[in-house]
């Protein structure tokens, strides 16, 4: 397996792989006529990163790719049960640049939807090896990203009428507090993808958890420039400042830029936010009001520092083309535009 030049292409060549083993597991999952909506999500595209994490993991401890593709399939399923889910939640248009799954077939169907890929789980993860080791980091990782969502949802700062979380919204959090919503919303899955990776090699537990600290922090890493790309970016194939919309402190740039803005300035940012309906003219005076401050420099210099400890946790690995991929898929990470 030879490197590309360009990582992310190199990252949808090689998670691509799963799919036919996804629609497979989808298709025995389902009825004929329920089919095409159950695939749908996953035809809409993805990079794949997490199955790639998957494969790579497993090839850099020294075992078999082809022993690592059921628990690759698994992990992208889990990451794109949770998208579905996601997008249900936040009640998501867009996704992939196109319509999410809720807008192609409703809710009640897109939840039906969802609910089927997370019961087709347990099919995958009979197929893998170390299927027991392998099902409680599936399971844990799936409970992680409940509390996550949980502590995302509690940093909205409106739009919900649930008294849950009218009375425990968080409205003036630190960054540690978003450092740990986003270790279980996201990071958590990167860390399983990397410790399944090495269970499918037969590794010794050592490198295990090595590998998934390597996956958390390239995972926190990861969520920190989506919430970049979120405010700053440009063609991300998700609505810009779809995070403002959703009223979200929950967002790396926006909770950093506060600490920059004068008084006046943070007052009209978290007006926004506040605001039970959130127009386009107030997404973007939110966006340039956060550019102002050097928010986006000061997140991209976190997550580099995320990334540069990630990869020092490959050490544990033999010099190799696999842990050279690792380390070349956690650069992407943070160098991506979308």
């Amino acid at each position: 397996m030879q490197m590309t030049p360009d990582p992310l292409t190199k990252i949808v060549k090689m998670g691509r792989k799963v799919d036919p083993i996804i629609f497979e597991t989808l298709a025995h999952a389902s009825s004929s006529t329920f089919q095409s909506p159950v695939a749908y999500h996953f035809r809409t595209g993805g990079k794949r990163m997490r199955a790639t994490l998957v494969l790579l993991a497993c090839a850099a401890c020294g075992g078999r790719t082809q022993d690592a593709m059921n628990p690759a399939a698994l992990v992208e399923m889990i990451h794109n049960y949770s998208l579905v889910m996601d997008d249900l939640i936040d009640r998501g248009l867009v996704r992939r640049g196109k319509p999410t799954v809720r807008v192609q077939y409703g809710d009640s169907i897109a939840l039906l939807i969802a609910m089927l890929y997370r019961e087709a789980l347990d099919d995958l993860i009979g197929k893998c090896i170390s299927p027991n080791k392998i099902r409680l980091v599936a399971v844990k990782s799936m409970k992680d990203i409940i509390e996550g969502e949980r502590l995302d949802l509690l940093l909205e700062q409106a739009g919900r009428e649930d008294s849950y979380l009218k009375s425990q919204r968080i409205l003036n959090p630190s960054f540690s507090i978003y450092v740990e919503m986003i270790g279980k919303k996201t990071a958590a899955l990167f860390k399983a993808a990397s410790q399944i990776g090495a269970y499918s090699a037969r590794t010794k537990f050592t490198i295990v958890k090595s590998l998934g600290e390597f996956g958390w922090k390239a995972g926190l890493a990861f969520q920190i420039m989506d919430d970049v790309l979120d405010i700053c970016g440009q063609e991300t194939g998700k609505q810009i400042g779809k995070d403002i919309l959703e009223h979200k402190l929950g967002n790396a740039v926006i909770l950093t830029a506060l600490k920059y803005l004068p008084q006046n300035k943070k007052s009209e940012v978290l007006a926004a936010l506040r605001s039970e309906q959130v127009s386009q003219a107030m997404v973007m005076r939110t966006r340039r009001l956060v550019m102002e401050t050097p928010a986006e420099k000061d997140c991209r210099e976190i997550a580099e520092k995320y990334l540069n400890e990630a990869k020092a946790h490959l050490s544990v690995l033999p010099k190799s083309v696999y842990r050279d991929g690792l380390a070349t898929l956690s650069d992407a990470i943070v160098s991506r535009t979308f």
